[in-house]
């Protein structure tokens, strides 16, 4: 039951980028680039972090594929990066970067992750409540169920192995709610941020 688990979370997490990179494509979605930037940088972080913890490594693998391709089409489709506040957060989060390449311990290193992630999480909720439809619901909604399947996938369950995935359910589970397909894209609000 595991292992299906995990495959489960790869699968779906793989599969959520699949509307998000189509929506996109299409200009319904506009990523903000920055928390790409951040998510692709920790997707590495998180893979290597689940590794060597026992972690669940199928998802995070599934977490670090779909930041590389959707960050790569920010750069053209994508919102954000040069407002005062990027800059600002783009900061502290590089600040916390660095600190995880010199402090010890998995958990202090997992901590810092998860602020640069929430980092990536506030520039995109802030662009989203400025903006309801820029998301993409089919997104979140998968990747929060990827969320789930690799809380289930487990094998041991401590605070290093279940605070990266709990927190993306909770996060995805937020930002799903807070969609609204209906509303149209402003686009000149959005490229304020």
């Amino acid at each position: 039951m595991k292992e299906i688990s995990a495959v489960s979370s790869l699968v779906l997490s793989v599969a959520a980028n699949i509307p998000y990179i189509n929506d996109t494509i299409k200009g319904r979605v506009k990523p903000e680039r920055i928390s790409w930037l951040l998510w692709t940088l920790l997707g590495v972080t998180y893979y290597f972090s689940s590794v060597f913890s026992d972690g669940a490594k199928w998802f995070t693998f599934g977490e670090l594929v779909g930041p590389v391709l959707i960050l790569i089409l920010s750069i053209k489709f994508g919102v954000g990066g040069k407002s005062r506040f990027d800059k600002y957060s783009l900061g502290v989060a590089f600040a916390a970067f660095c600190l995880l390449f010199v402090l010890e311990g998995v958990l202090i290193s997992l901590l810092l992750a998860l602020l640069i992630d929430a980092i990536g999480a506030v520039l995109t909720i802030r662009k989203l409540l400025l903006d309801p439809a820029s998301e993409s619901r089919g997104f979140w909604g998968l990747t929060a169920l990827a969320a789930f399947m690799a809380l289930l996938s487990l094998r041991i369950y401590n605070l290093e192995t279940i605070l990266f995935p709990a927190y993306v359910l909770v996060l995805s589970i937020f930002i799903t709610i807070k969609i609204d397909p209906t509303k149209e894209i402003n686009i000149k609000q959005v490229q304020r941020l």
